[in-house]
């Protein structure tokens, strides 16, 4: 039995140690506090979350799907674009418009449809409860103020690390100059502006950041590690290395500013989704724009 509070280990209320994530009996579960709880008493305000068993097998569950939604939406796009040009060998079709829908369908799948099965089968039923997909007023205010901070400060470190790698300024993940006609720019916008936030921030500031809390994690590293996760997918549409360096340390600016409007509203989801709209609505305002 350890004398102190050693990673991994969590004190009942009993004042037994067990291990992070291995309950003392069935239904207990692990409260803020870091005790574990019988099933009849209430959670703190605020945690009821801390009462499902959804975790970290089901973010890497969603990182697959990712992957795996990604390849096959390309797949059946280069197959479909072949079969429509038959003139056009695979190896130089271009995806073009057809971009967006490969990130949106995978986004979807993986970041949306994940989480609320996790809530489904292992947790309270609800996005709100689970992974506190919730907005309140104040988290309006706050996920403005934080997202425009988010611009100004990515915006200094971009314009820094273009001039230093001689990188050129319209470098973007965002493929918009592959779009033709105001239809395909305005369902864009609303993708990248609406879509994205809502499911991005429910999977990574949702169900990621809170089960590395549940196991154990403390708030600094939990939002440390969300944060370089949430990073990397937005790599993968970078041309060279440069341009991924540039991305890199832009998004993981604007991921710390998501991160910290989550944590200034109690982990509710509603101030980074607006924090998060805020950077993706001006981004594709100016691409579009220029």
């Amino acid at each position: 039995m350890p004398p102190t509070s050693p990673v991994g280990w969590h004190q009942r209320i009993d004042g037994q140690w067990v291990q992070t994530a291995v309950p003392p009996a069935t239904g207990w579960w692990l409260a803020s506090d870091l005790r574990w709880y019988p099933p009849e008493d209430a959670a703190p305000a605020g945690a009821e979350w801390q009462r499902s068993w959804w975790g970290l097998g089901d973010v890497w569950w969603g990182v697959l799907v990712y992957a795996l939604a990604s390849v096959a939406a390309s797949v059946v796009l280069a197959l479909g674009i072949a079969a429509a040009n038959p003139d056009v060998a695979l190896e130089d079709i271009e995806f073009g418009p057809y971009t967006i829908s490969i990130g949106v369908l995978a986004n979807v799948l993986a970041f949306a449809g994940v989480p609320w099965l996790a809530s489904r089968r292992k947790g309270l039923g609800s996005l709100g409860g689970d992974f506190g997909l919730r907005v309140r007023w104040v988290d309006l205010a706050i996920g403005l103020g934080l997202g425009l901070a988010a611009l100004v400060v990515g915006g200094g470190v971009a314009a820094g690390l273009d001039a230093a790698l001689d990188v050129d300024g319209d470098a973007s993940n965002v493929p918009i100059d592959d779009l033709n006609g105001p239809g395909q720019i305005i369902a864009f916008a609303l993708a990248v502006a609406v879509v994205t936030p809502i499911i991005e921030e429910l999977f990574f500031r949702g169900l990621l950041h809170r089960s590395l809390l549940k196991r154990g994690a403390g708030r600094v590293l939990a939002g440390v590690v969300t944060t370089v996760v949430f990073v990397l997918p937005h790599l993968l549409a970078a041309p060279g290395w440069p341009e991924i360096v540039v991305l890199a340390a832009v998004i993981t600016v604007y991921g710390g500013f998501f991160q910290l409007a989550c944590s200034l509203t109690g982990n509710r989801l509603g101030a980074p989704i607006v924090a998060h709209a805020i950077v993706n609505g001006t981004a594709v305002l100016v691409l579009a724009l220029g």
